[in-house]
């Protein structure tokens, strides 16, 4: 199609206008024709008022030098609507200039004075980039492959977020063809209702879907489709974490436990995109089986958030048994808040503190306690 209408353009620009609209002179008849395309030169006599060449038949609709034989007035005098509209899947595939193009517009506006019927907008072709996004907005897409073509014909990035909106807001199906054609951030756009008619067989089908942008109830609603949609290669783990990549936004405390046990090496890309409330429920064990090789990442990113609520959420201790170098926060807050009954205290240390008569035993006894409170921080 691309070809037919690129070399369609080079005839438009290359071909002289006399060429194929000068009226015939009896004189010259014979080589007068031999100039003109035979679409022309069949029908000559079957001109009507206000058509000054021959109206165009169905059998003339795909040919490639039509536009280059009728200017825009032309073509609104010689092609009835009718014809428009039984050939219009031929008719979008020529390389109309846009007045041409808009000439074909207004022409389907009074074929279909209330929209264009979903089945032709998937003839448009090159047509529908005239069209605006206040028309889109009018149509009622519900066909996936109708929104495919339709994207595939449009003609800036406006109007295909248009269009992919326009389909989310209707009754359209998130089948693999759809899912295909809507990116991840404008299907996160979708109510979650919408989200949950996607099946788990369509979802085996499609490329890999970024879901970063949807809320967290929808990125949850996303990875259980494709939980049961890929369970069929849980026997192989890394296979498995590997289809499920994309989608891991939305896994629970106890999926990613289950990964960690498989000890599938998660890159910190994958990590960061985690639910940080969900990751905060792992232990330091389970921690380090989830990220295997690339645990260090932790501290090179310590600042970001899931890192810091992960730390938050644990002890001391338990943050330095991972053995990267992470280290709890300290603050006059947490100092306040320090759990001293958790302390195991000596007898002997409580005995002297109630019995303290100088200095020296008090400070003793206070180097000790602060020596067992270092070993928490």
């Amino acid at each position: 199609m691309l070809m037919k209408i690129a070399f369609g353009f080079f005839v438009v620009i290359s071909s002289t206008h006399q060429t194929f609209t000068e009226k015939v002179h009896d004189g010259s008849l014979n080589k007068q024709l031999e100039k003109c395309p035979p679409m022309l030169v069949k029908g000559r006599v079957q001109r009507a008022a206000g058509c000054d060449l021959v109206f165009i038949t169905p059998d003339r609709t795909d040919h490639y030098l039509l536009p280059s034989s009728y200017t825009a007035a032309n073509l609104d005098a010689c092609l009835n609507n009718s014809v428009l509209a039984a050939n219009l899947t031929e008719l979008g595939n020529l390389a109309f200039n846009k007045d041409q193009l808009f000439v074909i517009k207004r022409k389907l506006g009074e074929i279909y004075p209330r929209g264009l019927p979903q089945e032709e907008i998937k003839k448009l072709g090159i047509i529908l980039t005239v069209y605006t996004i206040d028309d889109i907005s009018q149509w009622n897409i519900t066909d996936p492959d109708v929104l495919a073509e339709a994207v595939q014909n449009t003609g800036s990035a406006a109007m295909t977020i248009a269009l992919q909106s326009h389909y989310l807001k209707e009754l359209g199906v998130l089948d693999a063809t759809a899912l295909n054609v809507i990116d991840g951030p404008m299907l996160c756009t979708a109510s979650e209702e919408k989200l949950e008619t996607i099946s788990r067989t369509e979802l085996r089908k499609v490329k890999p879907i970024d879901i970063s942008a949807c809320s967290q109830a929808k990125k949850g609603i996303i990875f259980g489709i494709a939980k049961h949609a890929f369970q069929h290669h849980t026997a192989n783990r890394q296979t498995y974490y590997n289809m499920m990549k994309p989608y891991l936004g939305g896994a629970t405390a106890a999926d990613l436990r289950i990964l960690a046990i498989s000890r599938i090496n998660m890159d910190y890309e994958t990590f960061v995109r985690l639910n940080p409330a969900e990751v905060e429920k792992l232990s330091a064990q389970r921690l380090r089986g989830l990220l295997g090789r690339n645990l260090n990442y932790l501290k090179e990113n310590e600042s970001q958030e899931i890192v810091q609520h992960w730390v938050d959420s644990h002890t001391a201790a338990e943050v330095m048994s991972l053995g990267i170098g992470l280290r709890k926060g300290e603050s006059s807050a947490e100092l306040g808040t320090f759990p001293f009954q958790d302390l195991l205290i000596p007898d002997y240390a409580l005995n002297n503190l109630a019995s303290v008569k100088n200095n020296n035993l008090l400070s003793s006894t206070y180097i000790a306690v602060m020596g067992i409170i270092l070993q928490y921080v």
